[in-house]
């Protein structure tokens, strides 16, 4: 059961990346001119090659009004995978020493294979339940619980030697389980093991994202009236149990 739920999952990657389309809107402004700034999509246009002759490039932020992704780079030179943000218009901004430059992503879906995705999550959807049970551990099964009717501010942070990043972004449920199954799996491996998920419940979508695009360390708040500032879920937490145990 768990090997045919890998491969519907990966199915369903595969036509995900594959049906999809990328339009990027470069910045033409002096600025980036000026500081020799380089921008294109690759040959596959799924990801996005940054490239400053004059300033490191510190930072790159991919935002709209759900999600934000910050990328440190610190590096004349970055390749930023487009493949996994969800569908939606973007801004994209680079930030070299004191100077942002801001460009615009399009992604949309390809029909046909938007009407593939549909079928094969229906299919996805029949197995999940069956899975779920074995992919988190029965200690966390019987502890974490999650409202449907709910939205989740999840932080994912990736850290190794080479490269550290940090998505942050509106989650359902079914998309949290998947997450906590993710880092599960990867706090067990020598590359994975520094990563770190945390869970926050909104009480108010709008509020809390106006706040939290203005401040990117907005869900750090102490007190806030729009989501609870303490995590629902934290893989620091597991951390601490499973070192318990």
């Amino acid at each position: 059961m768990v090997k045919r739920f890998c491969l519907l999952i990966f199915t369903l990657l595969t036509i995900l990346t594959y049906g999809q389309e990328i339009k990027f809107h470069k910045n033409v402004s002096y600025a980036a001119r000026k500081l020799k700034f380089i921008q294109k999509l690759n040959e596959s246009g799924d990801s996005l090659i940054l490239e400053s002759k004059k300033k490191e490039i510190r930072r790159v932020d991919i935002l709209n009004d759900e999600y934000l992704e910050s990328i440190d780079v610190n590096a004349n030179k970055g390749k930023i995978n487009l493949k996994k943000i969800p569908f939606g218009n973007y801004v994209i901004q680079a930030k070299l020493g004191r100077h942002w430059i801001v460009m615009y992503v399009e992604k949309k879906r390809d029909v046909n294979a938007y009407l593939a995705e549909n079928k094969l999550k229906r299919n996805v959807e029949l197995n999940k339940v069956t899975v779920k049970e074995d992919t988190l551990n029965t200690s966390d099964s019987n502890k974490i619980r999650f409202d449907e009717n709910t939205l989740y501010w999840v932080v994912y942070e990736s850290n190794s030697r080479f490269a550290s990043s940090k998505t942050m972004g509106l989650k359902y449920v079914d998309e949290i389980y998947d997450l906590i199954s993710k880092i599960q799996l990867e706090k067990k491996s020598e590359v994975g093991k520094s990563n770190k998920l945390f869970v926050y419940e909104v009480y108010n979508k709008g509020k809390f994202m106006k706040r939290q695009l203005r401040n990117r360390k907005y869900y750090k708040s102490k007190r806030s009236k729009f989501f609870n500032v303490l995590p629902v879920f934290t893989s620091e937490d597991e951390k601490k149990t499973n070192s318990q145990s």
